[in-house]
């Protein structure tokens, strides 16, 4: 249903979320699945609605993108936002990375549905913030989330050590007391130049991040639990071990904290139902740091 209000377009619930779940979860398959209608019904409610805001879609680095001005669109999308946080019409959207999933959102938080949890970087969640596509995101890189960002509000929710990691049968596996010239005879895993440029600075200082891979997506099957070529050294925290089960950690302190926030729209940070997840992830937290010495639960006001 699609109707004016005033001069401006309006969307029904199912409409908009026809677009947004595209837009979010990469597929209008994906959209068609979650919304229990068919493929074709997504497809046309989206060129209908995309014909409405005179907008293109088009995909980039494989992920959708809207052409064109998006300002009233935005509008639009607050509206349906203000709507799942404060009168439940549809669930709130909450993005997060595949270690941070197990660990927080498994259960679900009432009111609340999970996305793809494939997102390689930050680029793309913070995005999706903006454009108020999503309504929280759990980001997992402490060093390099936005600080004093006009926009998004950062709650800490715990500090953990980063371990450098490998394949169990690495030949530094069961080595003491290692050093970075014990570490130059391996390549390093690097992602793309500037991902995460203060993590970056910290690891290069001590020869590490050498070896680039190209990687849009985190996918499982490629990664979980092991190293491209078994021989790569990469790092992880705890929380990524539990679900990574093929890498060991390696005797070598890398002098990296990094941890997990919860990353949401400034102007909805004082929502009743934002404020009811974080005091959620918050208890998460203090059960996980029962089961993890080296996670430290963030119990102070958060960045904003």
């Amino acid at each position: 249903m699609r109707y004016w209000l005033l001069g401006f377009p309006m969307l029904s619930v199912d409409a908009l979320r026809m677009l947004d779940y595209q837009l979010w979860l990469r597929s209008g398959e994906q959209a068609a699945a979650r919304l229990h209608c068919s493929q074709s019904t997504v497809s046309r409610n989206n060129s209908q609605t995309l014909a409405l805001f005179g907008l293109s879609f088009h995909r980039r680095a494989g992920e959708w993108q809207l052409q064109g001005d998006q300002g009233l669109l935005l509008m639009e999308r607050r509206v349906h936002q203000l709507a799942r946080l404060r009168c439940g019409m549809a669930p709130a959207r909450i993005e997060a990375n595949f270690w941070a999933v197990p660990a927080f959102l498994d259960p679900l938080p009432e009111g609340w549905e999970g996305g793809v949890a494939t997102h390689v970087g930050m680029a793309r969640p913070l995005q999706l913030l903006r454009e108020r596509v999503i309504d929280a995101w759990i980001g997992s890189y402490q060093p390099d989330l936005p600080v004093d960002d006009p926009d998004l509000a950062v709650f800490d929710l715990c500090s953990t050590a980063v371990h450098l990691v490998a394949a169990m049968d690495h030949p530094l596996a069961h080595q003491a007391e290692l050093s970075e010239e014990d570490l130059s005879a391996f390549p390093s895993l690097a992602l793309p130049a500037g991902m995460f440029p203060r993590t970056e600075a910290i690891l290069r200082r001590q020869g590490l991040w050498r070896t680039r891979v190209r990687m849009k997506r985190y996918r499982p099957e490629f990664w979980q639990g092991r190293t491209e070529d078994q021989v790569t050294l990469t790092y992880a925290n705890c929380l990524a071990l539990n679900v990574m089960p093929g890498l060991v950690r390696l005797d070598y302190d890398l002098g990296l904290i990094s941890g997990e926030a919860l990353v949401v729209r400034r102007d909805l940070k004082d929502e009743a139902l934002i404020q009811k997840l974080l005091a959620s992830l918050r208890q998460r937290c203090l059960q996980l740091a029962e089961r993890h010495p080296d996670l430290w639960p963030t119990l102070t006001l958060p960045v904003a």
